[in-house]
């Protein structure tokens, strides 16, 4: 039998772990198919094996997704985590994960076995459900903050279950067919009685001649009935808003009948351009006289921009989809399109720059989203979701995703090297001299002895990681390990985030960026940015502060924090970790928890000097302002006022420490803030025309080393769960051949 291929990961988040789960199961898959083979006498039962070994620089997984437990049993997130009902690729591998969970059993109710740790959770569906409410803030005419909420009814299907012709809607004609649906949605509600429904028999004359001249006609040529449609919206015929209905349903039925052709493009263009325009029209009339209805306008010009622009741009007949437009930002493409400019800045388009954190240098003033992505993710996560728009772990992403991966993975055979932090790799090579370049070492420096590092459980005996540094690595000796290839890995997978792969490679002055044109361009172009976070405990729930709308996810909210999120319901996981562990406090004040998150600009993190107490007390300074000036829109019942005006209370009042306790204004230093500056730590943007620099986990430039995370060009380029998740299965097909590339939703995608 050949001995196994060592593949090093280096780096323990998203995209690193999903790399070793794929690899890991084409080995199960593998294996499983030699054994039939060589019980029906097919083969030997040999075939291809694989030694999986992660290489994590901190005491746990999970990069900018890890979360730990404090000695109360609080979670400390890196940020605010919630996943949407479109990420197909992320959702399967938890389903699968979970299953494994179960039949191991490794939850925590089948814990019979004292020797063996449990999980906080046992089923996908004990840690995951969904979430259908959306929200955004925004200033009324009178300049006073608002919050907007709504909720996204459930769509068919599950995410990460098996997708079918039916419900796998991944094409642009798609896209424009339910945006059109959803405009006329929009538009009726409009302009329908208070009741929301019309009478019967009052349908216009205009109506019934629309319907006599204008019905679909399969026979009839589609060129010629939108020609025909197109010149009477423009002379200005078709000025009611049914005729706008009526104009919105035959492009629709063509869309979702044909799918567009470039034989007709200069003549469903002129009939777009003219709904768009009769549309905008009839809308302005209607927000002039009620105000309220701005916010469905807004959406109904933003989409109907959005059918404008993909055929005034041809993107619907070029091979590169919305790649194509990815050189221009989002606003500007929309304005150069005919959007107005009340709906370019409306909370909806900031909610999207917002919850990417799409600011260049982490400047407000600098909005920088490409378009094309910033199209795929509003049209993946508005049309393409299953059961709900968002979904929620019902603890901290340590605990719900990475404790039962890692679980998972070392019971498969991969093995992890924690507090293995990469100082150098050598590449040799010379590519003009015709001489492929690979990695040929890799330096790790780890805290004290290897050998003090193999018995080192990660996991506490609630299946949780720890937030705190373990004091066994307090020590300040360190060793240092070597790898070189050919003797200790036959593939390296660089796993960690761009900016800490950046640095260690412009350690080797001779090295990577200088061998490779493309890969100096690569990381001089992807860009990240900072971020700050804040969770709160408070003795109070979110309606006795003010906020009776139900379950809260609010984004476009000022600076410093834009994005709110009620996560109440993780306080259940905190009080079981409690109990398990024997903590559980006589008297707990808690009653609701709320997490804050936003941007970190570098102008800031420079003026700190990069001090990392410095910035912490930065962010924390930042929250007090925050309870105290800039959340009463969202939680007025939390504003007291004397007969003068003067505040007597505010959410400050409210602080419960880590004990339960209430220590109203002096418990602000107990609340859990979080700076991410550095490294991996930082999020990865997606700015105009910096995609196209990014390079694939499917190159092989280097010949063994892949790539893996949410900078690489992955097919869904911006900084999230999913994006890692398929980088991970890119470079395991690039060292295994497994999933096929087919298999990954939404990969080769327009």
């Amino acid at each position: 039998m050949t001995a196994p291929i060592r593949v090093a990961i280096v780096g323990g988040g998203c995209a690193g772990i999903a790399t070793a789960w794929q690899i890991s199961e084409f080995l199960a898959l593998t294996k499983a198919q030699a054994e039939t083979d060589r019980k029906a006498g097919k083969g030997n039962g040999d075939c291809t094996d694989f030694k999986i070994t992660v290489y994590e620089q901190s005491w746990r997984l999970g990069g900018k997704g890890a979360s730990g437990r404090d000695g109360s049993g609080r979670i400390r997130e890196h940020g605010l985590h919630i996943w949407l009902g479109f990420y197909e690729n992320a959702f399967a591998m938890m389903r699968h994960c979970y299953d494994e969970v179960r039949k191991a059993p490794w939850g925590p109710v089948c814990n019979d076995d004292k020797a063996r740790q449990p999980l906080p959770h046992e089923s996908f569906d004990d840690a995951f459900f969904p979430e259908p409410h959306i929200g955004v803030a925004t200033k009324n005419r009178s300049g006073q903050w608002e919050a907007w909420s709504g909720m996204l009814p459930p769509m068919k299907g599950l995410p990460g279950t098996e997708l079918d012709d039916r419900t796998n809607p991944f094409t642009l004609a798609g896209y424009l067919a339910r945006c059109i649906g959803l405009s006329k949605a929009l538009i009726h509600s409009v302009v329908a009685p208070p009741s929301g429904v019309s009478p019967k028999g009052s349908r216009s004359t205009l109506d019934e001649s629309i319907e006599l001249d204008f019905g679909f006609d399969a026979v009839r040529s589609p060129g010629v009935v939108i020609d025909r449609m197109a010149k009477l919206l423009r002379v200005g015929t078709l000025t009611t808003a049914a005729g706008v209905l009526q104009g919105a349903t035959i492009l629709e039925n063509w869309l979702r009948e044909r799918d567009p052709a470039p034989q007709f493009t200069s003549t469903v263009l002129a009939f777009i351009e003219a709904l768009a325009a009769q549309t905008r029209r009839q809308l302005t009339d209607l927000v002039g006289i009620d105000e309220p209805l701005r916010r469905k306008t807004e959406i109904i010009d933003l989409i109907m921009t959005i059918v404008v622009g993909l055929y005034r741009d041809r993107v619907l007949f070029d091979s590169r989809g919305l790649d194509a437009i990815n050189h221009i930002d989002c606003k500007d493409w929309l304005i150069k399109h005919g959007a107005m400019r009340s709906s370019v800045e409306s909370p909806f388009v900031t909610g999207l720059y917002d919850l990417a954190f799409c600011y260049r240098e982490g400047d407000r003033n600098k909005p920088a989203l490409a378009a094309g992505q910033a199209l795929r993710g509003a049209l993946r996560m508005f049309f393409t979701y299953r059961g709900a728009l968002f979904w929620r772990m019902r603890s901290g992403m340590g605990d719900t995703v990475f404790a039962p991966l890692y679980r998972v993975l070392k019971d498969r055979g991969v093995d992890f090297k924690f507090m293995h932090q990469l100082e150098d790799i050598r590449f040799v090579g010379e590519p003009l001299k015709g001489e492929p370049v690979h990695v040929a070492s890799m330096r790790f420096e780890t805290p004290g002895s290897a050998a003090g590092l193999a018995g080192f459980e990660p996991l506490d005996d609630a299946g949780c990681w720890y937030h705190e540094r373990p004091a066994q690595f307090a020590q300040a000796d360190t060793s240092s390990v070597t790898l070189n290839y050919d003797k200790e890995f036959d593939v390296v997978v660089f796993a960690m985030g761009i900016d800490d792969f950046r640095v260690i490679c412009q350690r080797d002055k001779d090295g990577l960026f200088k061998k490779l044109k493309r890969w100096n361009e690569m990381q001089k172009h992807v860009k990240t940015v900072g971020t700050q976070a804040a969770q709160v405990w408070l003795d109070t729930s979110v309606e006795d502060l003010g906020w009776r709308r139900g379950s809260a996810l609010v984004s476009a909210l000022e600076h410093p924090f834009e994005s709110w999120a009620d996560m109440t319901h993780t306080f259940a996981a905190e009080r079981a970790w409690r109990q398990q562990m024997g903590k559980e406090p006589d008297v707990d004040a808690t009653r609701s928890v709320s997490y804050f998150v936003g941007l970190l600009s570098d102008a800031e993190i420079k003026a700190k000097n990069y001090n990392a107490t410095e910035i912490e007390a930065m962010v924390r300074d930042n929250l007090q302002e925050l309870l105290v000036k800039r959340v009463e829109p969202l939680w007025p019942d939390a504003f007291m006022r004397d007969d003068k005006g003067n505040l007597e209370s505010t959410p400050l009042d409210h602080l419960v420490d880590e004990k339960g306790q209430l220590l109203g204004s002096e418990g602000l230093k107990a609340q859990h803030v979080q700076a991410n500056f550095l490294g991996s730590d930082r999020y990865t943007l997606a700015l105009p025309g910096s995609l196209e620099h990014r390079i694939s986990p499917l190159d092989a430039s280097v010949i063994n080393m892949t790539i893996a995370g949410d900078w690489t060009e992955c097919g869904f380029n911006e900084g999230c769960i999913e994006a890692a998740v398929m980088s991970g299965m890119l470079a395991s097909h690039a060292i295994c051949g497994f999933p096929a590339l087919e298999d990954i939703v939404g990969y080769d995608h327009p």
